[in-house]
């Protein structure tokens, strides 16, 4: 394998790698900490980290005009995604987390139908409700009981919260590029849930070593390292094809509930998360078609 081609496939590996990892380091982070502090935390060492690279690629601040907007991204992209992604994680395993958030671009699908008019094929309206009917399954087979989880609910509301994000984004994206803006949408989304931390400065002081460097994972790895390889992926990918990817995650974030969580997946959920995958799949081909 040439090194031009080995370095393509470590940028576009290591974002999906990394995401799947992040919902089981969520689950395994829970034990020292809140739902908030985990989000809190993670997005302030994102954002340190951040501030070295807009540094080093030397760019500024956005305009004020645009300053609505991106804190509108921050707060659908990242206080609305993360918090109530945290929070469902107490009680849904880490491959029901990540099968449930693969239907955020459902979600997207539904919103640019009724906000931005765009078309929607017969296939799409049928794989929406294919995967809507996986996420069903999957919300009533937490645990492997047939009794209906409101954890699941939370990272549904998660995924729809993201959507906006995804809609909203193109303008200010082709304008700043997919890096400056994200790094902006991470720097005001940490200073966002500055007010839900807690006690986490007491919690950092009293949580277990393990727990801890969970959380410097998710900030370094999952946020900040993966944010700006998608950036990269983006820019030098057709968008199709790197969003595909995706569907790589939940097999990670299953792999590793497994192994590491000792998470086993039920029958009936790997059913619903196949039907909530190939629905997803089946409207992102009738956008492209």
């Amino acid at each position: 394998m040439k090194k031009q081609n080995f370095l393509a496939f470590i940028a576009l590996a290591l974002p999906i790698l990394f995401w799947g990892s992040a919902f089981p380091s969520i689950r395994y982070a829970l034990s020292g900490y809140t739902p908030m502090e985990i989000a809190t935390l993670r997005f302030i060492i994102a954002s340190l980290l951040l501030v070295i690279y807009s540094k080093i690629k030397k760019f500024g601040l956005p305009e004020i005009r645009d300053l609505p907007m991106i804190l509108f991204f921050s707060l659908t992209g990242v206080v609305l995604y993360h918090l109530p992604l945290n929070t469902g994680a107490k009680t849904v395993t880490a491959g029901t987390i990540s099968l449930l958030n693969a239907t955020a671009p459902v979600f997207t699908a539904i919103l640019s139908f009724f906000i931005v008019r765009e078309k929607m094929r017969g296939k799409g309206w049928v794989g929406i409700s294919i995967s809507f009917l996986g996420a069903g399954i999957l919300a009533f087979n937490i645990g492997g009981g047939i009794s209906f989880s409101f954890g699941a609910l939370w990272i549904l509301f998660a995924a729809f919260s993201e959507s906006f994000y995804f809609i909203y984004q193109k303008k200010l994206l082709s304008k700043y590029g997919a890096l400056p803006l994200t790094t902006y949408v991470i720097w005001f989304g940490a200073l966002m849930m500055l007010p839900f931390s807690g006690n986490l400065f007491e919690s950092v002081i009293s949580a277990s070593i393990s727990s801890s460097c969970a959380v410097l994972y998710l900030g370094i790895f999952p946020t900040a390292i993966a944010y700006v390889l998608w950036a990269y992926d983006l820019c030098k990918f057709p968008a199709s094809r790197v969003a595909s990817l995706l569907y790589l995650s939940p097999v990670i974030a299953i792999s590793l509930g497994w192994f590491w969580l000792g998470e086993n997946p039920s029958v009936l959920s790997l059913v619903g998360g196949a039907l909530a995958i190939g629905g997803v799949a089946c409207v992102q081909r009738a956008k492209y078609e």
